[in-house]
């Protein structure tokens, strides 16, 4: 058969174990991990897009602190 050999692919599983109460701060960080990337990269991408078109950083940070209270409510963290 001609072009691309067919791509092997190797799944992988991993399990996650923590010690409850103890680890139930790093349990929560990975229940919500991806949370917070996404909101990291809201961040990044408000920035990149607002502040050089606008040059009222406290209007900007304002946005910022939005759009972090707003995941970490999501994660079920108090703001």
């Amino acid at each position: 058969m001609a072009g691309r050999p067919q791509a092997r692919q190797n799944k992988m599983k991993a399990t996650l174990e923590f010690n409850y109460p103890e680890d139930e701060d790093a349990l929560r960080y990975a229940v919500h991990g991806e949370k917070a990337i996404k909101a990291l990269w809201d961040v990044k991408r408000y920035i990149r897009d607002n502040f050089v078109y606008n040059s009222n950083a406290i209007d900007v940070l304002n946005k910022v602190r939005e759009i972090t209270d707003l995941a970490l409510a999501e994660c079920g963290e108090e703001v």
